[in-house]
């Protein structure tokens, strides 16, 4: 199965191509000023060269769906859609904390910071497919007591992005629309709110 994968949540856009057992990777982090919505149709088209291939060929398309950057996810889920519709894949929701826990076993929380003194956290029980919870939450709220947490920076690998989506392929875990995953009320509803 051909998967394009598409992670605009972060700072980092990355954009994934697994086919024929191998992985076509960019991301934009020597782009400069460029932003996500600039970059994500022209980095797919140069992996799709890459790899010999033209975006019919694509069979599934990935997409982070949060938590993270309000405009990213709205750029990246709006991007995945479009080209789905667009040559018929099928869609994957990944969401980030799930993806980062790829590789991790027992009972677990993954957080990652989204700012000073507050992360977005999941718990999970067994693997990254048995997540118990996932929110927004300070410090001492990220996990039980003697849980063992898992923290990450930065932006999500294509290696785990790649590996993630094709985990969920292998499950059989499409979708028929994808949902952006709100942690957190945008910095819009804040202010409205007087926060």
């Amino acid at each position: 199965m051909n998967i394009l994968s598409i992670d605009c949540a972060g700072k980092v856009l990355t954009v994934t191509l697994t086919a024929g057992g191998k992985l076509y990777s960019a991301d934009s982090g020597n782009a400069g000023n460029k932003k996500h919505n600039s970059l994500i149709l022209p980095f797919a088209d140069e992996l799709l060269n890459r790899a010999g291939l033209t975006v019919r060929d694509v069979d599934a398309i990935a997409c982070v769906v949060g938590p993270g950057s309000f405009t990213g996810i709205r750029i990246g889920v709006s991007t995945a859609h479009a080209l789905a519709r667009a040559v018929g894949a099928k869609l994957i929701a990944v969401n980030a904390l799930q993806a980062r826990a790829l590789n991790e076993k027992g009972s677990f929380a993954v957080a990652l910071e989204c700012r000073t003194g507050e992360s977005y956290a999941a718990v999970f029980d067994g693997d990254c497919f048995n997540m118990i919870s996932c929110k927004a939450c300070e410090e001492e709220e990220i996990a039980a007591p003697g849980m063992r947490v898992v923290r990450h920076e930065g932006y999500l690998s294509a290696t785990d992005l790649s590996m993630f989506a094709q985990a969920m392929a292998d499950r059989g875990e499409f979708v028929s629309a994808l949902s952006p995953l709100y942690l957190k009320k945008s910095q819009a509803e804040r202010l409205a709110d007087g926060e």
